[in-house]
């Protein structure tokens, strides 16, 4: 999904959109002619076209309700379409990452998954194995493919802004 498609809808009905936003959201920007080539060398595994890099994609942070990803402890980001978050990006690892809510810090945390590439919090290296607390507004670098991890209250402070 686009910003801008969540926007429009919440610009039509606040209240069903707010009910929605019950979980975080990151926020995914193609940068320039670059992304564009990016998305045609990795064979834009997702549907549609390459998000403007003034129309970032948004994704839910939550499980995808589609079969074939077995991995219970958290929500995964990958390339591949059997993610719960998958980014068509070259630099992302068939599986990178996920992100895990802590019951007890009542916080998420970010989680490497021996990536080829690399992840990145706020600029600093996610050593694999580590599991690194998020905090609203995040900067999450896997591979090239840069994210920022947003509360819902903050997604929507932006639309009220």
């Amino acid at each position: 999904m686009l910003l801008s498609d969540l926007l429009q809808q919440w610009r039509k009905d606040r209240r069903a959109v707010e009910v929605r936003l019950t979980v975080p959201v990151l926020l995914f920007e193609r940068q320039g002619a670059a992304a564009e080539q990016d998305w045609e060398k990795t064979g834009a595994l997702m549907v549609g076209k390459p998000p403007e890099s003034s129309d970032p994609q948004l994704f839910f942070v939550e499980k995808a309700r589609h079969s074939g990803n077995a991995f219970l402890m958290g929500v995964t980001l990958g390339r591949v379409e059997s993610n719960d978050v998958a980014i068509d990006d070259a630099s992302v690892s068939r599986f990178h990452a996920w992100l895990q809510f802590d019951e007890r810090q009542k916080a998420w945390l970010l989680c490497d998954a021996q990536s080829k590439n690399g992840t990145w919090m706020d600029g600093a290296t996610v050593a694999q194995g580590a599991r690194v607390p998020l905090h609203d507004g995040a900067i999450i670098k896997l591979g090239q493919a840069s994210l920022r991890f947003l509360l819902p209250q903050t997604l929507l402070q932006l639309f009220k802004g």
